[in-house]
């Protein structure tokens, strides 16, 4: 089991995130109120572009 967490705490898709996370409390004074904000708008931001890049048909729409 210990080995199980281990492989996975290490991993990139774990460890980036965090690190991020931690820069952007670290900026922010710690204020949760103001990272809670920053991480919506960002997670917003990201469903739009990824809907938009589902949505669209790849070249046959010259604003995507």
């Amino acid at each position: 089991m210990k080995a199980l967490v281990k492989a996975h705490l290490f991993h990139p898709s774990v460890v980036l995130p965090l690190a991020a996370f931690t820069e952007l409390l670290v900026e922010r004074d710690f204020n949760l109120g103001q990272v809670g904000i920053i991480v919506a708008a960002r997670s917003a931001q990201a469903v739009v572009s990824r809907s938009r890049s589902l949505l669209c048909c790849h070249g046959c729409h010259p604003v995507c």
